[in-house]
């Protein structure tokens, strides 16, 4: 599980720096699901051509904004076939405080491997969740982190 996880990351940070979203198509499902909530851009996207297409709609429009992205994850964990963790992003742009903010992730994998469904989960309650809502009002003009 572990080989598995570090190749998504790995796939994933690769495909935020070149925009070659296919190379993710053999890690998922053909009918995968992404659903986001408890974050004003949640959203349920199903299929994979949907997840690939809301994953690059979200980079090119909220995460290539930034000076630096960075994401990393905490806590991670396998649980049969689930990986589960905190995903956390910190962000800069010039003329900004450093935005971040964190998700629930859970990544439920089939036997073959392939990633059926991703859920990240956003606690509004939590401090660092609230801090970026009001970094997002207040410095995010032309920012859209929507999937759809």
């Amino acid at each position: 599980m572990l080989d598995r996880f570090q190749a998504w990351v790995a796939g994933f940070d690769a495909c935020v720096a070149d925009d070659d979203w296919q190379r993710l198509v053999p890690m998922l499902a053909e009918d995968v699901v992404y659903m986001v909530t408890g974050a004003p851009f949640g959203c349920e996207l199903r299929g994979r051509d949907a997840v690939l297409a809301g994953f690059a709609r979200s980079i090119a429009n909220f995460d290539r904004r930034f000076d630096e992205r960075r994401w990393f994850g905490v806590g991670w964990r396998a649980v049969g076939n689930c990986l589960a963790g905190r995903a956390m992003g910190v962000y800069r742009r010039a003329g900004a405080p450093v935005l971040s903010f964190s998700a629930q992730e859970q990544l439920h994998l089939r036997d073959d491997g392939r990633i059926a469904l991703i859920s990240d989960v956003y606690d509004l309650a939590e401090f660092d969740n609230q801090l970026a809502m009001a970094w997002l009002a207040q410095h995010g003009a032309g920012l859209d982190p929507s999937y759809g």
